[in-house]
């Protein structure tokens, strides 16, 4: 979805311009960069709030794997439901603002490419988790370049499970470069054609 904003009205970033700079450098040395505590704490709560109110409506629906006419449900690989944000609610809103002045500060440092963006909750239930796989699709058409993560967990604790694995590229099969912990508010980039990840098995209900 492409965010579409009066003339002349910059969209609000989640940060100031310093944290953005070390944001796109780690993606640009890495091919993934984390950042702590990345979205107000306000817009972190509305979002949660958002997301439990759509999973209490049950309009949450399984999240498919591939796309178009291969497109598959399978629970063995990925167990999670997702909504696509539309940005009608005030919370979307914000957050779909702050994703497009990232977007628009990766295509200016990184001539990256990126001409629109598209968003979506995800709630891993007690038992879900997602396979390591990359988020660009096989036939290479570009259609995602960075992926972004970031999470709404409340009072995230040690042994809920849920972390995120991140390999450096798509031959590496060893031990994952990094496990990154979805704690509240934080987030994460990284490169969607090249970074290898897996959520793990979650405890609990996790949310993003």
């Amino acid at each position: 979805m492409a965010l579409y904003l009066p003339a002349g009205l910059a969209p609000a970033p989640f940060f100031g311009d310093n944290r953005t700079s070390a944001l796109i450098d780690n993606l640009a040395a890495k091919g993934w960069a984390h950042a702590e505590t990345a979205l107000p704490e306000a817009l972190t709560q509305a979002l949660r709030l958002r997301l439990e109110t759509l999973d209490a409506a049950d309009v949450l629906k399984p999240a498919a794997i591939g796309r178009g006419d291969s497109q598959m449900k399978a629970a063995a690989i990925r167990r999670t439901q997702i909504r696509w944000l539309e940005g009608h609610d005030p919370a979307e809103r914000q957050f779909l603002e702050g994703c497009e002045a990232l977007r628009r500060e990766i295509n200016r440092a990184l001539f990256a490419g990126l001409f629109e963006f598209e968003a979506h909750f995800a709630r891993y239930p007690a038992g879900g988790h997602y396979a390591r796989h990359l988020d660009a699709f096989a036939d290479r058409s570009r259609d995602r370049v960075v992926s972004l993560v970031a999470w709404l967990n409340d009072n995230w604790q040690a042994g809920n499970g849920g972390e995120l694995d991140l390999w450096s590229g798509p031959d590496d099969t060893g031990t994952p470069v990094a496990t990154v912990a979805p704690r509240s508010g934080d987030l994460l980039l990284m490169m969607s054609e090249t970074i290898p990840h897996a959520v793990r098995e979650t405890r609990v209900p996790r949310l993003g």
